[in-house]
């Protein structure tokens, strides 16, 4: 199209067409900015500049001097820093914000039989759909006035949350874009970059960096990794993140859909698991103990449950009562004695292994 001469007069048919193009031709560059910033948050995150070529480990940038791992064990994941966005104190919606939801789109961002990882603390309960967080491993966020992090591996199906509080200062973390043992490496945010350790999620501690040399742990905070009907049903008033905009179309679709379906790792993994009755993606629970972890196969608690899914396990300082299911996979831990949820991961057992290669199962049979 000819645009009418420069000089054409506001009021006239040639001024008239010349405004109508600069205002199509603004919208147009405003539209197009817009799309771009939302693909570079999709890759990078609004925290972190373009980082780590997806190949090479030095090329993350991170600290590596200090290094409790052996170096060649971490691994790049195919996608640069923080190419995953973490899901930063999300807006927040009820149950029944969840059903309007649903039935306003074609595709269901929670339906019944979706696995969560549920929280309760300070009175009030909140719900992290895994199909949400195969998009952002990471959810920084505040539950009952306590500082969390709720952490989702999809390579090792792990789920745990961890209190961000380390020193007095409340961490926030980030992807970083690497892996230990297959396992999602986490990183804590600094400005610049600078001083930034990498943190181990199925070890709970640091492995690289200033707090690796300063031998920083993290606490695992209790979950239920449970189907969003049986949350719903025990915390009427929970909370649900809401969908993050620039990823709501990828929430429909399960980038891992055929990966659970056998028994091969895309990435390397040492030790191997043993021989035994388990394999690479059975799923184990471990639930933190005095002087170590209490580790059992999610199908030896099966088998020993009830009808109604739960079994009480005995131990000398203080019984467990578990609720559990192997379709899908899901976990409920708590006090036998209180009824208070307890601390627990859950795990495919290659993952656990790897990073706990001492650690024994406990034999129910």
């Amino acid at each position: 199209m000819k645009l009418p001469p420069a000089g054409a007069a506001p009021g006239t048919p040639a001024g008239r067409l010349r405004s109508v193009a600069w205002i199509l031709g603004l919208a147009l560059l405003i539209s197009a900015a817009m799309f771009a910033v939302q693909i570079l948050r999709a890759l990078r995150g609004p925290h972190a500049v373009l980082v780590g070529n997806g190949r090479d480990v030095a090329s993350y940038g991170f600290d590596l001097d200090t290094c409790l791992v052996p170096r060649e064990v971490l691994v790049a994941a195919g996608l640069p820093k923080d190419g995953l966005a973490s899901l930063d104190r999300p807006p927040l919606m009820s149950a029944a914000a969840v059903d309007s939801l649903n039935a306003a789109e074609r595709g269901k961002y929670l339906v019944a039989e979706d696995r969560v990882i549920g929280l309760e603390l300070g009175g009030l309960a909140r719900a992290y759909p895994l199909r949400v967080m195969n998009w952002h491993e990471i959810a920084n966020d505040t539950l009952g006035g306590r500082p969390i992090a709720v952490t989702y591996s999809p390579l090792a199906d792990a789920c745990v949350a961890f209190d961000r509080r380390v020193d007095g200062r409340e961490l926030e973390f980030g992807v970083s874009g690497l892996l230990l043992d297959s396992n999602l490496l986490m990183y804590d945010r600094r400005p610049g970059g600078e001083g930034e350790s990498l943190w181990s999620q199925l070890q709970a501690r640091a492995v690289t960096g200033p707090a690796a040399a300063a031998a920083r742990t993290l606490a695992v905070l209790p979950v239920a990794v449970i189907t969003w009907r049986e949350w719903r049903a025990l915390h009427p008033g929970t909370t649900v993140p809401f969908p993050a905009p620039e990823r709501r179309d990828s929430y429909k679709r399960d980038p891992y859909g055929s990966y659970g379906g056998s028994d091969l790792l895309r990435f390397p993994v040492q030790p191997a698991i043993p021989s035994g009755d388990l394999r690479n993606k059975d799923h184990v629970v471990a639930v933190p103990r005095p002087g170590g972890w209490l580790t059992i196969a999610l199908k030896d608690l099966v088998v020993r449950a009830g009808p109604d899914g739960e079994l009480l396990l005995p131990l000398p300082e203080r019984g467990l009562r578990i609720r559990v299911s192997e379709s899908p996979p899901t976990v409920l831990v708590r006090d036998a004695e209180d009824g208070r949820p307890q601390p627990c991961i859950l795990s495919f057992w290659f993952a656990w292994h790897a990073l706990h290669p001492d650690d024994r199962l406990l034999d129910l049979l």
